[in-house]
């Protein structure tokens, strides 16, 4: 569908250019392993193009998860991420996925307590569970008093 002015109309427009911030950051692969068990062993696969095909076809012993989009609306940005784990003594990231230019992230240590010193709830679901509390509570506080007058009504 073409927009056309009428005879003797004049439109005028005017062009708008807005910055865009985007952030590329470069794939990483994370290995993560047990601390109690060196043979079970986790890779982690952020950041990679969407248009990559990620998983290499392996052995029986290593597992892996097709690649998903990661959705973190809070910080709104989204991610490509995929997993593959294994419990053999000789595991390697670098061995899992096809591509040769990633490198191992093992310079940042992966400990739980880092990642729950940095943990933020979110405002907005906050406020949501409080309203859905409260509805629920208003709602048995109506449902409760139609049968109290329900009730005395019935004894009149």
């Amino acid at each position: 569908m073409v927009l056309r002015p009428s005879e003797g109309e004049t439109w005028l427009a005017t062009l708008v250019q807005a910055p865009l911030d985007i952030n590329i950051t470069e794939p990483a692969v994370y290995q993560l392993r047990n601390p109690k068990s060196r043979n079970v062993s986790v890779c982690l696969f952020t950041d990679f193009d969407s248009t990559l095909n990620v998983t290499r076809a392996m052995g029986s012993e290593v597992s892996h998860t097709e690649q998903t989009v990661l959705d973190m609306t809070s910080l709104d940005s989204k991610s490509n991420g995929a997993v593959a784990w294994s419990n053999t003594i000789d595991f390697n990231c670098t061995n899992v996925f096809q591509e040769n230019m990633f490198y191992p992230s093992s310079d940042f240590p992966c400990n739980a307590t880092l990642v729950g010193e940095g943990f933020e709830t979110d405002m907005n679901l906050n406020l949501q569970n409080l309203s859905v509390l409260g509805l629920r509570i208003l709602l048995l506080k109506v449902g409760g008093f139609n049968l109290l007058m329900t009730l005395r009504l019935w004894s009149s």
